[in-house]
């Protein structure tokens, strides 16, 4: 297996638009976790550095996994480029190895590839050649998302420090104006996926902050696993509870709180996430509530 340069995970970035998955697999993450605590050896995952940053393209699943093992560095194969470019490469990730990619996951590379600069002069061919799809589903896609992307116009702005990609596809156009003539003012919180912070000189100065928040996302990890690891052991113990010792009312009614519980957590998150971008229902596999 082809090693690659040892790289502190800290120092990786997750933030650059390059997760190629509608969603991550717990499961996988938990494997893969379990293998490198016992010294197994994984592909490199591949970062682009753009002399600053180290943006992750491929291997979300593998860094996961490395957190929640412990690991405080991963093998990378590092390309030279900016963050578009490791974009542009995670479309094409796991299209032929790796966790198998689901429709969602095909469709969530074809809509983000059509999205990007580089597609513009590509044609629905060589898109999915680039994302190992078939021809008729980008452009299936093209033609659902043609309007957005034929207006969409991308700028690079710098604010306090920080440099930021935005849709400029209305700077220069008058400001909308209510009934009364006066300016609308924006009654909506700023959608993340219009404005994403990439890179900038200020960037140095948040290096703790990231540092912080990877604590967290390595402890939520572990939380995570913790809570699979519990749930099953549970599950045993209510198997045995029922079949073997006979109390089937007992481990029913615990079963049944425990999963009203879990249940009403759930939609709460959903809820949340739902509010914060709607696309995220698709992403999340939220299930619209007919009732």
């Amino acid at each position: 297996m082809k090693g690659g340069e040892p790289i502190s995970i800290a120092k990786i970035r997750l933030d650059g638009g390059t997760q190629p998955r509608a969603a991550l697999n717990v499961n996988a993450i938990e494997d893969y976790a379990k293998a490198m605590s016992a010294g197994a050896k994984f592909p490199p995952v591949a970062v682009f550095y753009d002399g600053e940053h180290y943006w992750l393209a491929d291997g979300f699943h593998r860094i996961k996994a490395g957190c929640a093992a412990g690991l405080d560095v991963i093998d990378c194969e590092v390309h030279q480029g900016t963050v578009e470019d490791a974009q542009w490469y995670s479309f094409s990730a796991n299209k032929a190895n790796g966790l198998r990619r689901t429709n969602s996951d095909k469709q969530r590379a074809v809509k983000a590839a059509l999205a990007h600069p580089r597609s513009g002069s590509l044609s629905n061919s060589e898109i999915a050649r680039h994302c190992g799809v078939t021809t008729p589903m980008v452009g299936k896609w093209r033609e659902q998302l043609g309007l957005s992307i034929k207006d969409l116009k991308i700028a690079t702005v710098t604010r306090k420090g920080s440099t930021y990609t935005q849709d400029a596809s209305k700077i220069g156009r008058p400001p909308r104006t209510s009934k009364l003539g006066q300016p609308a003012t924006a009654t909506n919180p700023p959608d993340p996926a219009v404005e994403t912070p990439v890179a900038g000189p200020g960037a140095a100065a948040a290096a703790p902050g990231r540092s912080a928040r990877w604590q967290r996302i390595d402890r939520l990890a572990r939380l995570t696993l913790s809570f699979i690891e519990a749930t099953k052991h549970f599950a045993h113990l209510l198997s045995w509870l029922g079949e073997t010792a006979g109390e089937f009312d007992e481990a029913e009614l615990i079963l049944s709180n425990a999963s009203s519980a879990v249940t009403a957590v759930a939609v709460q998150i959903e809820r949340k996430a739902v509010a914060a971008d709607p696309l995220n229902a698709s992403r999340l596999g939220i299930q619209e509530n007919k009732s």
